[in-house]
């Protein structure tokens, strides 16, 4: 993140959990947890609990323990999520019940009697790079939050001489109150921005917690930014974060280009005030073209490590049983096919040279005996050349187009390897050049490409007629624009991770996780009960 420009990155408010990110009380939580489940184990001993259950099994509150059910949730939730893994059920009681009662409640409220005596006996450390920072970003105008599960987050701050660096607090007791949900929904986070007049898409959340930045993706905060002060930084990647940290002092806001890019939307994003997708939807049916590389899954260093969630491929699914769902992507049609193995929806490959689709749909590019042994002979030349000469160069050779990744090759090899694109192009006529997200594509001098395969479609399916009917089309890269193009006037298209780069698209989604949830809300919108 040191990348700097001179542009200010427009944001409204900076929104911190507080346990593990602002504070160091994580290490209190967790012993007090301990304490309670050891104790709790203890007393049962060989005593058979409601139902014949077993107690004696405990062994400890292992970190994937704490991390997977207790942090970050209300304690209630927690102490619920815990004990039903270990198949113990217990009744729920009340919020009034006494620590020694034997209900989830009078565990929680043990608990926190347990934490109230070490912060006491111990206090409550703050993390010094995360006060200077905050101090610092107030000190440029920027508005705060503090947010925590925690009804002791009032004492906790107070205590340890930060309560006036925030603007606004949502704790447990505001929850309560407002009868909010806990993490990983997002509404302490939404609650926050509310009442420091902030726009959650304009806004960053700080978590340390999985269900936090789960929580914080839910909301559709604008950047979610997971403090991996205790090594679970791939963790917090993989639930929701947009990018990791670990310490304050790895960040700037103030001309941080890379901080910027998530406020810089040349378009409305779809889940934000602004934008009005949902009302052109109304009483219309839509059909989906989709880019696969950056939209359905996220962009990774090899491209066969592209595989498409479980989560992903569910949803996709569902939205294929109601509309029209086509994949029209760069990867070959086959490649495609077996990521996302489903048969209800059509696949479009090599940019729309090669399609099929249920019901016998299908079409390939009349030159394509020809095609393919012109581009059979550039994959020789340029296996001459790469690797050897070049290390972490990938040639990705398609069925229609020879992809040639430079992502892990060495920043001043990049030049060479244009360099040699450039050469085949002079030595191998009735070919052209195409740029991607750290790729570049060696593709037939044919006027034909994903906008054109996209409107093949539709007239196939009688869907260009449909008045009814409207095409979206959904991408990341150069190479989506001429279906943006292509549909202009008769649909909409989305960009994903839309940087402020010029785009005919009139719409925008922050990543992979929005494209699912604007599918699910889709989704809602015509299955009843969803």
């Amino acid at each position: 993140m040191e990348t700097k420009t001179n542009k200010k990155p427009l944001i409204d408010a900076l929104i911190f959990d507080l346990d593990g990110v602002v504070t160091q009380t994580r290490k209190l939580h967790k012993k007090a947890w301990e304490q309670l489940f050891d104790e709790f184990f203890k007393q049962q001993g060989s005593q058979e609990g409601p139902d014949d259950q077993d107690y004696k099994d405990f062994s400890g509150l292992s970190e994937s323990d704490y991390t997977t059910y207790l942090d970050g949730k209300p304690r209630y939730e927690g102490i619920k999520s815990f004990l039903e893994a270990r198949e113990v059920q217990l009744p729920y009681g009340n919020k009034d019940d006494p620590p020694d009662a034997k209900t989830v409640c009078g565990l929680g409220n043990r608990k926190n009697q347990l934490f109230r005596e070490l912060v006491e006996k111990d206090g409550a450390e703050v993390y010094d790079d995360a006060v200077a920072k905050i101090r610092r970003w107030r000190k440029q105008g920027m508005k705060t939050a503090i947010v925590s599960s925690s009804k002791n987050c009032k004492m906790i701050i107070e205590q340890a001489g930060i309560a006036e660096l925030f603007d606004v607090r949502v704790d447990g007791l505001v929850s309560e109150r407002l009868k909010l949900n806990g993490k990983p929904h997002p509404d302490i986070f939404l609650e926050a921005a509310k009442e420091l007049d902030a726009r959650p898409e304009r806004s960053i959340v700080f978590e340390d917690a999985i269900s936090g930045v789960k929580a914080g993706q839910a909301g559709f905060f604008g950047l979610v930014v997971g403090v991996s002060r205790f090594g679970n930084a791939s963790e917090l990647k993989d639930n929701g974060a947009d990018y990791c940290i670990n310490n304050f002092d790895e960040i700037d806001l103030e001309g941080n280009e890379e901080v910027g890019q998530y406020f810089q939307a040349s378009k409305p994003m779809v889940f934000s005030q602004e934008s009005d997708i949902f009302q052109k939807l109304d009483h219309k049916k839509p059909a989906f073209f989709l880019d696969y590389d950056g939209t359905l899954t996220p962009i990774v260093q090899k491209p066969e490590d592209a595989v498409l969630s479980d989560e992903m491929r569910k949803t996709l699914s569902r939205l294929a049983d109601e509309f029209t769902v086509a994949v029209v992507t760069g990867r070959d049609k086959e490649d495609v096919q077996q990521f996302i193995k489903l048969d209800n929806i059509i696949y479009s490959g090599s940019h729309g040279y090669i399609t099929s689709g249920p019901d016998g749909l299908f079409m390939e590019h009349d030159d394509s005996d020809k095609i393919i042994a012109a581009l059979d002979q550039i994959e020789k030349d340029l296996h001459k050349i790469f690797p050897e000469k070049v290390k972490g160069v990938q040639i990705d050779r398609k069925r229609y187009a020879i992809a040639v990744h430079y992502r892990n090759a060495d920043e001043k090899d990049v030049p060479f390897v244009f360099d040699v694109v450039d050469e085949m192009l002079g030595k191998h006529k009735g070919h052209k050049k195409g740029e991607g997200k750290m790729v570049v594509e060696i593709k037939p001098d044919i006027d034909w490409h994903k906008g054109k395969a996209v409107l093949w479609i539709m007239e196939a399916l009688g869907i260009d007629k449909d008045k009814q009917c409207v095409p979206i089309f959904i991408g990341d890269d150069v190479t989506d624009e001429d279906a943006f193009e292509a549909i202009r006037g008769k649909g909409i298209g989305i960009l994903v991770e839309n940087i402020g780069q010029p785009t005919a698209a009139s719409y925008s989604l922050k990543n992979v996780y929005q494209v699912r949830q604007f599918f699910e809300r889709i989704i809602s919108l015509v299955v009843p009960d969803m």
